[in-house]
């Protein structure tokens, strides 16, 4: 018996329904974003934002402290 990709589809749609498939993906979702190496690397993230923010200010400061001093 060769399975094709329509008759994949088939089965799986009778094997689970929709809400069966939201809350699975909905349970990974939670469980990869309460993870230790998602949260580090969201530190990561921001603190490599604010950092270059920061570098960007101090870079352009005479054109900001003209703008504010007048």
């Amino acid at each position: 018996m060769k399975l094709t990709e329509e008759k994949i589809t088939q089965l799986i749609a009778e094997e689970l329904s929709k809400s069966d498939i939201n809350s699975m993906i909905s349970s990974k979702i939670d469980t990869n974003m309460r993870s230790r190496d998602f949260k580090k690397a969201v530190k990561e993230v921001a603190a490599e934002v604010v950092s270059e923010f920061c570098r960007l200010l101090w870079q352009r400061n005479s054109f900001w402290k003209s703008s504010l001093s007048k």
